[in-house]
């Protein structure tokens, strides 16, 4: 009897020590909790589009394609962040306020972990810009509180999908599909600082392995539809987030990011018009995407850390500031960046950011150690220009529109470099050597 007792005993032990490498596995594979959802941020048709003072703010005549707010919530337990895009040229800090104080408590989600990206297209709604209606046309606060509720919305829906998941992230890059555009400096200098590159993250259905979700960025004004244009679009990101759902199949939900794209144009492949141009554009950019989430491996788990640091910005209008523009004299915004893996790093930029200055700040990533640095452009704001001092001095179309005078881009820039070394993989090692 004692011998088949003992017998007994040691099968339940082998067995449980076996089993419990199989039960961590499973843990581990629901330790990432990860959903998507969208919401239709067309304004009515009459409204006037954004982005174009040739428009003279007049109505819009019909909508192309939808402007969409697009929402990815990551949470690994220890961080929960929202990603959510807007087809918008610029969602400035008040809206972004008003997005998380609709969002976080039903998306149970902490207000500054939503991310708001704006992609800048010119031919989203306007009527939301009260101290610059040259570029949106009148305002209107119904239509402005409208963009905020709207996005508020596509947050929700993505709490409410929330199942487990796994993450890859890894980039590419589409050389010539962009340029600089501004004046200074010369182009044999400026051309070499354009970033063809293109972020990838993956979100995958744990249970099926197919992809839910993916989140690309790039860096290159939404602007191949020019100022004749009275339709809603989302330009060619739309394109290539529609194309991009083709190619996956199934339910994924493809999110657009727009990365430092202050002095970067769009160069479009050969069309007949401009709606071919987007259409050409957004495949090419599709394609890349498309190619990059077979070359990353999903992960059951990655590790997040989370930075935020508030600003309190004092402005100083542009000599060629219109007299009737009236700035407030201090405005409060916003930096942040998160780092996945040790490896990865998203850094939110509160407007738009000049390809000069971008290539530092990914630089600067580099030599933190990171594989890759990722910059969130016009992201929970939208403040304008964020341009070198040499190019604020040289009277360039951006500098018009930079508001914080000839340092600002400095001052945004080693707040970047200071973000990026509080999640750097060194942070830790500097720590423990203190």
């Amino acid at each position: 009897m004692a011998t088949r007792r003992s017998s007994t005993f040691l099968f339940t032990l082998l067995l449980a020590v076996f089993a419990l490498p199989c039960l961590a596995q499973d843990k581990a594979a629901t330790r990432l909790m990860a959903g998507a959802g969208k919401a239709d941020i067309t304004p009515p048709v009459g409204t006037p589009l954004a982005g174009y003072g040739g428009r003279l703010g007049k109505p819009s005549t019909g909508v192309h394609d939808p402007c969409e707010a697009r929402a990815l919530i990551i949470d690994n337990g220890a961080e929960k962040i929202a990603f959510v895009s807007v087809d918008h040229l610029g969602y400035d800090n008040a809206m972004v306020t008003r997005v998380r104080t609709l969002a976080a408590e039903r998306a149970g989600i902490a207000p500054d972990h939503i991310f708001v990206m704006s992609s800048h297209t010119h031919s989203g709604g306007g009527a939301y810009l009260e101290p610059f209606p040259i570029l949106a046309g009148k305002f209107d606060p119904k239509i402005r509180d409208l963009y905020s509720e709207r996005a508020a919305e596509a947050v929700i829906a993505a709490s409410k999908t929330l199942r487990p998941a796994r993450i890859a992230i890894g980039a590419g890059g589409v050389p010539g599909l962009s340029r600089f555009r501004s004046i200074w400096p010369p182009h044999a200098v400026a051309d070499k600082t354009i970033d063809p590159e293109v972020g990838v993250l993956r979100v995958d259905d744990a249970a099926s392995g197919k992809p839910m979700a993916v989140l690309f960025n790039f860096a290159a004004h939404p602007t191949i539809l020019n100022e004749k244009n009275f339709q809603f679009s989302a330009d060619y990101p739309g394109v290539a987030r529609a194309k991009l759902e083709q190619m996956i199949g199934g339910d994924v939900l493809a999110i657009f990011a727009n990365g430092a794209q202050g002095t970067v144009a769009p160069r479009p492949f050969q069309g007949s018009d401009e709606w071919q141009r987007v259409e050409n554009m957004g495949t090419i950019l599709a394609a890349e995407v498309f190619k990059v989430i077979h070359m990353i491996k999903p992960q059951d788990w990655m590790e997040m850390k989370f930075t935020r640091t508030p600003l309190v910005l004092k402005t100083v209008p542009p000599p060629k500031m219109p007299a009737q523009v009236k700035l407030p004299e201090a405005y409060p915004s916003e930096m942040s960046a998160v780092a996945f893996d040790r490896k990865f790093a998203f850094v939110t930029i509160p407007g738009e950011l000049g390809s000069i200055l971008n290539q530092q700040v990914k630089e600067r990533g580099r030599l933190l150690g990171f594989e890759s640095t990722f910059l969130l452009g016009l992201t929970n704001d939208a403040v304008g220009y964020i341009i070198t001092e040499d190019e604020y001095r040289h009277g360039t179309y951006e500098s018009s529109i930079s508001l914080f005078g000839p340092a600002f881009g400095s001052f945004i820039t080693n707040e970047a470099f200071q973000a990026l070394e509080k999640v750097a993989p060194a942070a830790e090692k500097k720590a423990a050597d203190r």
